[in-house]
């Protein structure tokens, strides 16, 4: 006698039991590659001791210290206007079709900003650019309006209920936070390089376009409310020149941290300690494998039931 699964399979019509069976294949050469990848980067941070900065060796580090800026620097969030070191800024806006409701991202800023991991023998400067962020803050409110920060909370972590159609998120790390990173690092025996200066001049910039009432008000020459063209090349030239102010105060040799050349190494930068990061890494390798087992015994009882193409 046949049960209700073997009636339910013989039954469906054959190209709809042939997306089923393909999508369960898929899904299980997904969890199963997925499990690979997770499983690699927690033999990595397992496997990668920590080093201090002063003796670090060049390449691929793991370092712990605590998140500062760099000197003479300063950075608020665009949202709550809270100091950081690192922001991930995003406004989504609700959007309805009939009974859907979907949300649709309309900004998302991220800072590119450096800032300085210290620990008890040195400094290491980090560039955020392309790096696996774990902050220490993540809130989420909601507002009738698209300006971050005129619906920012007044507290520090908050989800809200959902009643406004748009959906802010904001993700911060502070200064004297905390950090755990690993990266590719290399020491720079001179001044800091042009890519570093332009990228620290273009990071104060965008700081001084934030607050305009603030930094910009004394280049405005005919006092029209706006930074024009040509205004806008003695800005950028005050900036040039604080940063360089910044960096001749600054020692000789620096040390960064960067992405990996390699792309099997992981770039992370987390506010959370390396333990907790490797205890998540390993349960979602084991949760990946015990789904994809799971899956693989539905494919063999419907492979058994009925093969997806005939014979």
């Amino acid at each position: 006698m046949l049960s209700r699964l073997e009636y339910k399979v013989l039954g469906m019509p054959g190209i709809e039991y042939q997306l089923l069976f393909g999508t369960l294949v898929i899904a299980f050469i997904f969890l199963l590659y997925y499990a690979f990848i997770v499983a690699r980067r927690y033999r990595i941070m397992d496997g990668t001791a920590t080093s201090k900065i002063r003796s670090a060796a060049q390449g691929y580090v793991e370092l712990k210290g605590v998140g500062e800026f760099m000197q003479g620097d300063s950075m608020q969030s665009p949202f709550s206007g809270r100091r950081c070191i690192w922001y991930h800024c995003t406004i989504d806006k609700r959007e309805r079709g009939g009974k859907r409701t979907t949300w649709t991202n309309i900004s998302d800023d991220c800072s590119s900003h450096l800032f300085r991991i210290v620990d008890d023998t040195g400094e290491c400067i980090i560039d955020p650019d392309d790096a696996h962020v774990i902050p220490e803050t993540d809130s989420t409110w909601f507002g009738q309006h698209a300006d971050g920060r005129a619906e920012a909370p007044k507290v520090n972590r908050v989800i809200s209920i959902n009643s406004g159609n748009y959906r802010f998120r904001e993700r911060l790390i502070t200064p004297a936070t905390t950090l755990y990173a690993m990266g590719r690092f290399k020491t720079i025996h001179s001044d800091l390089e042009d890519e570093l200066i332009s990228k620290q001049v273009e990071d104060l910039l965008r700081q001084w376009k934030l607050q305009p009432h603030c930094y910009l008000n004394e280049f405005d020459v005919d006092q029209d409310g706006k930074i024009r063209q040509g205004e806008w090349k003695t800005v950028r030239a005050a900036a040039r020149k604080k940063v360089m102010a910044s960096v001749y105060t600054q020692p000789r040799e620096h040390n960064v941290l960067t992405r990996p050349e390699h792309g099997g190494q992981p770039y992370i930068i987390s506010a959370q300690d390396e333990e907790i990061l490797a205890a998540r890494k390993k349960l979602k390798a084991y949760a990946s494998v015990t789904l994809a087992f799971l899956i693989f015994g539905c494919l063999v009882t419907l492979f058994s039931i009925r093969t997806p193409l005939p014979i």
